[in-house]
């Protein structure tokens, strides 16, 4: 097996291992949601109180949501030790959320929902998933349109997109474990029938 085959099945059981960390998606379709409800009663100002102070809560809540959406959060292999990576650069966004969100409030929603995505491409080429990939794309051209589009429902609509996003993810996710779990079942078939 080359060095390419290997890297890709070492991806692909960490993927199945964790069950996609199935429960941080979950935990972003909440918060999404939550903030997008929170738009229609609170003033921009506070909508930003909200989300900046909350936005910490998404790795406890994910942690709690492992068991019922059986998910491994804490799965070790190398790969595993390219998150907090990922995670760092997704706070390094913060860096231009808050100075920007001081200028214009109604830029928060926006740099939030972008800046906190920088890290699913780097989760996706852990997980070698396609579904993580096309989440960072369709998430970022859907809130830059609806940041145009709906410059009334910045804090209403585009929330409740991303949330929507997330969900979409979450199913996508499922589908792809559940495509490499039967690729696995194959491959160990094949190999018990050559034996």
């Amino acid at each position: 097996m080359d060095f390419d085959q290997a890297l890709t099945n070492q991806k692909r059981n960490y993927f199945v291992d964790a069950n996609a960390g199935l429960s941080l998606p979950v935990a972003g379709t909440i918060y999404w949601a939550i903030l997008g409800i929170a738009g229609f009663y609170l003033k921009p100002g506070y909508w930003m109180l909200l989300a900046f102070c909350t936005s910490g809560l998404l790795f406890p809540l994910g942690m709690a949501l492992q068991k019922p959406f059986k998910s491994n959060l804490m799965v070790k292999t190398p790969l595993s030790s390219l998150i907090p990576y990922a995670l760092f650069s997704m706070m390094l966004s913060w860096a231009i959320t808050v100075p920007a969100s001081s200028l214009d409030k109604s830029l928060a929603p926006l740099c939030l929902a972008i800046g906190m995505s920088i890290h699913w491409p780097i989760i996706g080429w852990i997980y070698d998933s396609k579904v993580c990939q096309l989440h960072a794309l369709i998430r970022a051209l859907l809130v830059v349109a609806c940041w145009y589009l709906l410059p009334n429902y910045r804090f209403t609509v585009l929330p409740l997109v991303v949330s929507g996003v997330y969900t979409l993810t979450v199913l996508g996710l499922q589908w792809e474990v559940t495509k490499v779990r039967e690729q696995r079942v194959l491959r160990s078939e094949s190999t018990l029938v050559n034996a």
